[in-house]
């Protein structure tokens, strides 16, 4: 089961949230929109005695209750709603490549809760680094505007293509499915797509040697099909084993003639 949430980890999410809404929003809106990206579970979805609130709602209006985005000075409340500050706009900014990582990968509820913990302790200390696929797959003008994220990233991609590629071949984790022998060694070889089970930082400070070989631990070579088969029901990401198992059960293959 995953922890409670605590309201510091609702503070980066919130204050994205504030931003797509003209700076703005109110409580009720605010908690609808937060339950819809961080996805709680397990003891944050049990009501409240008395109550219409869940834990997870009553943790948000703690936010205003307890003056938390006051405290901190990112946002102030006033007329029902919640308004961010220049403070609250730097923090932001200071930690948007984080915080879109988090969350347009799908990960857990509790991946979410524990890395936006580590980040609110971590401010104004270590700088935090991502890595991040999609901008691989992407490619175009995110490596342009992205460089240093595009250059990690792809630093890891092809440690991870390295380690996982046996006699010249690299293989769906999932399927079982290599381009190389499909598409042929000229448009094929090497290709894959790394699928990030859960989040991978490193702090500037930290050897990237290091970081590579514990990032092993947490992705996965997949192929494009499975890749967006985990991640087709944005709100509840497949399991890697669900799909296995289904892949073993039902997965054909027809070529056409």
């Amino acid at each position: 089961m995953a922890n409670r949430i605590a309201e510091t980890e609702l503070l980066l999410p919130s204050l994205y949230l504030m931003s797509l809404n003209n700076g703005v929003i109110s409580t009720s809106e605010l908690i609808q929109k937060l339950r819809v990206i961080m996805k709680p579970i397990g003891e944050d979805l049990k009501i409240l005695a008395g109550r219409n609130d869940d834990k997870f709602s009553q943790k948000v209006r703690n936010l205003i209750a307890h003056r938390t985005f006051e405290r901190f000075g990112y946002a102030e409340y006033d007329a029902g709603q919640v308004g961010i500050t220049n403070e609250g706009k730097a923090h932001l900014k200071n930690n948007q490549d984080i915080l879109k990582y988090l969350l347009i990968n799908d990960f857990t509820y509790t991946d979410l809760t524990e890395n936006l913990r580590k980040v609110e302790k971590n401010q104004n200390k270590k700088k935090i680094e991502t890595f991040d696929e999609n901008i691989i797959i992407q490619e175009g003008t995110k490596k342009i505007t992205e460089v240093a994220v595009y250059e990690r990233s792809s630093t890891l991609r092809n440690y991870a293509i390295t380690y996982y590629t046996k006699s010249e071949r690299i293989y769906c984790n999932c399927c079982n499915f290599n381009f190389h022998d499909f598409y042929g060694e000229q448009i094929g070889k090497g290709f894959i797509e790394i699928h990030h089970t859960k989040p991978i930082f490193k702090y500037e400070d930290e050897d990237l040697e290091n970081t590579l070989k514990i990032a092993l631990q947490n992705l996965i070579p997949v192929c494009s099909n499975c890749h967006r088969m985990i991640h087709r029901n944005w709100s509840k990401p497949l399991e890697i084993q669900v799909l296995v198992d289904s892949i073993k059960a039902n997965g054909t293959f027809n070529r056409l003639n």
